[in-house]
């Protein structure tokens, strides 16, 4: 009987061993998968500011180009000016001189504006690309976390099958040896 009895003592504590074992692979795969949630959430953060910093270039670039056809505007302005001024003081002559600078101040306006213009498109499909790519990142991360996620509830839950068999086995192992007891106490 006191044989039984240190069996049954030593199968307890190496099924309370074991199932300490289960539960430390458990908290390790829970502290794995937090980690990598936060690795991919760093490189969301990571993607989300290249991008705005992409998108702030683009719009510097377009806001050089409006200065730019600014100032070839003012210039039209003042060939104009010239051009009033000179027809008053010299002949027909002077005015087809300022009718050619003025043509010409006016072609470097049109093609001015078409870069502006080339350059305003340029600017919006960098930030539809970058709210394309935010997304994609978003997408991303939100696909990693689900991932980790799954995996972490699938290791829980094999973890607790494993605890849940090894709780068993203890229960029949003490209710065989308490029928033991019984049968040969009594």
């Amino acid at each position: 009987m006191i044989h039984l009895k240190i069996n049954y003592e030593a199968s307890l504590a190496i099924l309370e061993r074991e199932v300490e074992g289960e539960l430390l692979s458990i908290a390790v795969a829970a502290a794995a998968a937090v980690a990598a949630a936060a690795v991919a959430e760093s490189v969301a953060v990571a993607v989300a500011v290249a991008l705005a910093v992409a998108v702030e270039v683009a719009v510097s670039v377009a806001v050089s180009v409006a200065v730019t056809v600014a100032a070839a505007t003012a210039a039209e302005t003042a060939a104009a000016a010239v051009a009033v001024a000179l027809s008053e003081a010299t002949a027909a002559a002077a005015v087809a001189a300022a009718v050619a600078v003025a043509v010409v101040v006016a072609v470097a306006v049109a093609v001015a504006v078409a870069v502006a213009v080339a350059l305003s498109v340029a600017a919006a499909a960098a930030e539809l690309a970058a709210a394309v790519a935010a997304a994609v990142a978003a997408a991303a991360a939100v696909a990693a976390a689900a991932a980790v996620a799954a995996a972490v509830a699938v290791a829980a839950a094999a973890a607790a099958v494993a605890v849940a068999v090894r709780v068993a086995e203890a229960v029949a192992v003490a209710a065989f040896c308490f029928f033991v007891l019984e049968v040969f106490v009594v």
